[in-house]
This record gives structure tokens, C-alpha cells and sequence, in this order.
């Protein structure tokens, strides 16, 4: 016999539970909030605010529900963890009320893609399957992934208990949550790791639930002490904290001067070196919950070394333009001129446009692309081509000075050339399986790569570890992690800061600017953005967009929509850092 297993309106409340529960699943380790304002248990989905940082009450099993309801029951109970999400287990049987583990993983999905819950009953035994559209996962170490919108079944397994009543005999570990809620219920915290030089930090996104009362300097500590990376990641970076380290004690405690107390063991042998880079991983880390300073005690040991210096992605606030006067940053109608650049830039005749530029820290150098597909060093004393074997896309430049080329339909063609023009080899193992590629841009502190790609029908933002020698030497680009698929052709992509891309979109008839984390939800601005984008550049801050238009106008985000600042401007530049 089978059976929707409930009336209407219990299915209309199950697809919107099950969405808190989805997402909630996916969050980990990090638990749900056990106190602050009570919300009512019956509707979690009328306002998402209505969750945050309180208490939800859930409902205990009714007598004689059928197994959709109790199902049903069971997803609404499980966003309240109240005593280790007691009445949850209610809604259990057997070995299960003990091994069910909500805190392993949280799926984020969106309730109207979700199909209901149907059972199959046969006897005392019942059996219901819940396919939802899995958008996004999250670890229980708070690692966001994006999922790619595929279907997912969750399976259940019911039996009748001793007195007729129906339990949950087999389920899946975690829960499941609407991405409605997903920014009302959890919130990001960037761990920070050094790159391959040991001279810049790097932001490794992790989103931790909230929790009225819980600490999440403890959880940043923790993390960072005794985890890892992401995989993705780990081939780029480095961390100070070995394997044999551990919190020596439970928690982070952070006094009236927000000076953070930490105490680790395991460390013998570490040298002030090591210890420094310790405090720099966690003073950065411990920024977001608003830390000064830390103190760190070693094997016993206070420690009085300070942080290592790191260094600095910070660029000028100006947009770096070339116009017809000239190539150099803007500021009102003035345009400042980068000296031994702009001559040599506005030397290139018509037939040999430039597309693209990118330039080094220290202003004596850039990356230009050409209409044409060529790629060019340019320096005071000129352009010189790079022999790349055939047209490439507009050329991407670290701060090391090592110009990146590709080809677009050869995305394992990817190659960094050093300041003679010598090419490194082999360094695009990880993007095998990709079909094209139409942009790629390097982080500013060098241990990252982004790109438009395709694959398949599909067209995606990537984001890939760049493995270097101590000196900065590419080494290999690691296995990409898809950031965020795109419903309009990509027109070019810029990292605003550390953790974030932007990324153009569309064409003439509709476009979308995306501001996308690495490692979380984005958002994008497709009501406002201008038409016929053609490139995109930062500030120093992600709201500082920049996007130019084919016309030639430098466009610049004013309150929810977008104003010209600049006209007659051929190319927005892409700028690395600053000099010194």
C-alpha cells in the first residue's frame, strides 16, 4: 500500500521544515542555538529572523501519526538542540536514537524544488524517500561546497514500535536546511593560513553556526590548531601549527582588553620563528571576533614573541585607466600617470589594440593582452611577445611578476613565464577535465588562480591552489573547486580582496554583476548592473566595483545601482599591490 502520509497541510509545513533541517545538517560541529527567545514550533518558515540566535520549540510525536508525519515531526525537531537534540530522538528507535548524528554534515536546498516525502508501507515496516535539490553542502568542519543543483534522495526507514506507534528505524546523518536560512543561522569566519613564501595570509572560509553563548573563538582555534586546510587549498599554503599540536586547554578565553589566551601543547622544539608565525595565524584568524591581540603559551610556556610582519594585498583606491592621454589611475578628471608605461602603452598602433592590462606591484612592469590574442611583457624599454603557440585569452599577472597565459580551448595549455620569457611546464594538471576556459585572474598575494570555464554545457567560476617553491616558483595548479555556476555567458572575473571575486556577466541585452566568496553564497546585482560590460576591476573594498562598459564608461556601484564616473576610458586596468 502506499500513501502521501499526511494531509495537505502537514505536507505544505514538511517542505518547509525539511528545509531548515536540510541546511541545518549540513552545518557540522558547530550545533544549533539552546537559548535566547522562544520561537513557535510551527512555523519555522514564516520568517527566517524568526530563527536566529533563539530557541525552537519542538514537538514531540503525536499518538497515532502516520509515517509521513512522523517523518514529517522528526525534520521539524531536529533545528532545536536543546539536551543533544532530545525530542528529535523521540521521533527514533533502536540503535538509532543513539548513533543519529545531526552535527555531520548540513544540505542546503531550496523548499520549492523539494519533492514531499512519500511512504510505502508494508505491515509494521515502512519505507519514505525525500529528493531535494542540493544547491550547497557544508562539512561538519564549516567548509561550503557548492553542490551543482543535482537531486538528492533521503531514505527512511520506519518500523511500529511495542505499542503500535510508528518510529524512525534508519536515516541519514545531519540535516537539511533552505538557503533562505542558511545566512540567518550560520556565519562565516575566514582561518588563516600562509602562502608558500611564508610572507602573506591566506583566508580559508569556514561558516560555524550561531549560538547564543557559544564561543567562537574556541571553534576559529580549534579549527585552525588541530585541522587542516581545505583540499582544495592545502597544495597553495602553509600553516605553522604540525600535526602533534593540540588546545591544551578547552576553551579561548578573551579578556577586557579582547586579548585571546591560548594555551597548546606539542610543540617542543619550535622556534621563535615558528611561534611567531603561530600568533600571526591566530591574531588574524581571531580578527572577525574582534580579538586585539593573543597571548600564547607553549608546552607551558609564555610566550613573548610577537606576530610576524605579513605583507600587505592592499591596492590604490584610484581606477588604473588607459585613455587616449594616457595609462595611469584616475582621480576626478586628472588622470596621473604611471611613469615608463604610459608612453610605451599608448605607443601600440590600431591594429594591435590592447584588450587587456595587468600591472606589478612595483609599477615597472605589466601584462598586456591584445585584440588580436597576443600577449605581451611590457617594461620601460618596451613590449616584448610572448611566444605562447597560438592565440591565448587576456593574460593574468602574479605579484612575483610572472605573466600566466592560456589558451581557450587548451585550458591545460596554462603557462607562467618569469621576467626572460621562460615558461614553466606541466602547470595545469588539474584542469584536465576542463573543455575551454575565457578568464583567469591570480590572486593578489599569488596563491590562487580563478577562471571562467566550461564544462560540458555548463559554465562555471574555478578556483584552484597555485603550488610554488619557497621563492615563488610556480610549482603546479591544483584540482579546481567550483566557486559558482553562471546562467550567463562570463565576460571577465577580479578578485575584490583576499576572499572574494567579482565577476561580469551577460551581454547587450541583460547582464549580472556577482560579488562570490570563496567558500559561501554570493550575491549579484542583475537588476542594476549596466549593459555591454566588458571588464571588471576593485578598490580596496569589495563594494569599490568597478565595471567598464563597451562604450567606454567607467562605471561605479552608488547605493544599490550603478553611475558613470569616467568616460572615453579604452581599458580598466588590473592592479597587484602597491610599491615599497
Amino acid at each position: 500500500m502506499t500513501g502521501t502520509g499526511g494531509t495537505a497541510a502537514l505536507r505544505r509545513r514538511r517542505v518547509l521544515v525539511a528545509s531548515l533541517v536540510a541546511a541545518l545538517a549540513l552545518t557540522g560541529c558547530a550545533g544549533l542555538p539552546t537559548s535566547g527567545p522562544v520561537t513557535a514550533g510551527n512555523s519555522p518558515a514564516d520568517s527566517p529572523s524568526g530563527v536566529t540566535g533563539g530557541s525552537y520549540i519542538a514537538d514531540a510525536p503525536e499518538p497515532g501519526a502516520t509515517p509521513g508525519e512522523i517523518v514529517d515531526g522528526f525534520l521539524q525537531a531536529s533545528i532545536e538542540p536543546a539536551q543533544n537534540w532530545a525530542t528529535a530522538r523521540e521521533y527514533l528507535d533502536g540503535d538509532l536514537v543513539s548513533t543519529w548524528n545531526p552535527s555531520a554534515s548540513t544540505l542546503i536546498d531550496l523548499t520549492d524544488r523539494r519533492d514531499t516525502t512519500h511512504a510505502t508501507v508494508d505491515g509494521a515496516t515502512a519505507t519514505l524517500a525525500a529528493d531535494v535539490t542540493a544547491e550547497a553542502t557544508v562539512d561538519e568542519d564549516g567548509r561550503y561546497q557548492v553542490a551543482g543543483g543535482g537531486s538528492t534522495s533521503l531514505a527512511f526507514e520506519l518500523a511500529q514500535n511495542a505499542d503500535g506507534e510508528w518510529r524512525i528505524v534508519s536515516a541519514p546523518d545531519g540535516i537539511v536546511l533552505d538557503r533562505l536560512f542558511f545566512a540567518e543561522l550560520y556565519t562565516a569566519y575566514d582561518l588563516y593560513y600562509f602562502d608558500a613564501t611564508w610572507s602573506h595570509l591566506v583566508p580559508d572560509r569556514r561558516w560555524f553556526l550561531n549560538r547564543q553563548n557559544a564561543n567562537a573563538a574556541t571553534r576559529i582555534v580549534q579549527e585552525l590548531v588541530d585541522g587542516s586546510p581545505s583540499e582544495w587549498l592545502a597544495s597553495g599554503v602553509e600553516t605553522a601549527f604540525g600535526s602533534d599540536l593540540e588546545l591544551s586547554r578547552g576553551t579561548v578565553s578573551i579578556d577586557s582588553d579582547r586579548v585571546a589566551h591560548i594555551a597548546v601543547t606539542g610543540a617542543a622544539g619550535a622556534d621563535d620563528e615558528t611561534i611567531s608565525r603561530m600568533t600571526a595565524q591566530l591574531e588574524q584568524s581571531l580578527s572577525a571576533v574582534t580579538v586585539r591581540s593573543v597571548s600564547l603559551t607553549v608546552d607551558g610556556q609564555e610566550s613573548d614573541v610577537e606576530a610576524a610582519p605579513v605583507g600587505s594585498t592592499k591596492i590604490d583606491p584610484r581606477p588604473l585607466v588607459l585613455r587616449e592621454d594616457g595609462f595611469g589611475y584616475l582621480s576626478g578628471g586628472d588622470l596621473s600617470a604611471v611613469d615608463g608605461l604610459s608612453d610605451v602603452l599608448l605607443g601600440f598602433p590600431e591594429d594591435h589594440a590592447i584588450s587587456s592590462i595587468t600591472l606589478s606591484p612595483d609599477q615597472e612592469t605589466a601584462a598586456v593582452g591584445l585584440d588580436d590574442g597576443e600577449a605581451m611583457r611590457v617594461t620601460s624599454e618596451g613590449p616584448d611577445e610572448i611566444d605562447t603557440g597560438g592565440p591565448v585569452i587576456d593574460p593574468a599577472m602574479d605579484r612575483f611578476g610572472r605573466i600566466w597565459t592560456v589558451r581557450a580551448d587548451e585550458p591545460q595549455s596554462l603557462t607562467a613565464w618569469d621576467a626572460d620569457l621562460v615558461s614553466t611546464a606541466s602547470l595545469a594538471g588539474g584542469w584536465s577535465d576542463l573543455a575551454s576556459v575565457s578568464a583567469i585572474d591570480v590572486s593578489r598575494d599569488g596563491s590562487r588562480i580563478a577562471a571562467i570555464v566550461s564544462s560540458g554545457d555548463e559554465e562555471w567560476v574555478i578556483v584552484s591552489a597555485v603550488e610554488r617553491e619557497l621563492d615563488g616558483t610556480p610549482v603546479a595548479v591544483g584540482t579546481p573547486m567550483r566557486v559558482v555556476q553562471l546562467r550567463l555567458a562570463g565576460v571577465g572575473l577580479a578578485w575584490l580582496d583576499d576572499g572574494t571575486i567579482g565577476i561580469a556577466a551577460g551581454g547587450t541585452d541583460n547582464a549580472i554583476m556577482i560579488q562570490q566568496p570563496i567558500g559561501g553564497p554570493g550575491t549579484d546585482t542583475s537588476a542594476a548592473s549596466p549593459l555591454d560590460v566588458v571588464a571588471i576591476g576593485a578598490g580596496n573594498q569589495d563594494s569599490a566595483v568597478r565595471l567598464l562598459t563597451g562604450g567606454g564608461e567607467l562605471q561605479v556601484r552608488r547605493g544599490s545601482g550603478w553611475t558613470t564616473s569616467a568616460s572615453d576610458v579604452k581599458v580598466l586596468a588590473t592592479q597587484l599591490g602597491l610599491p615599497g
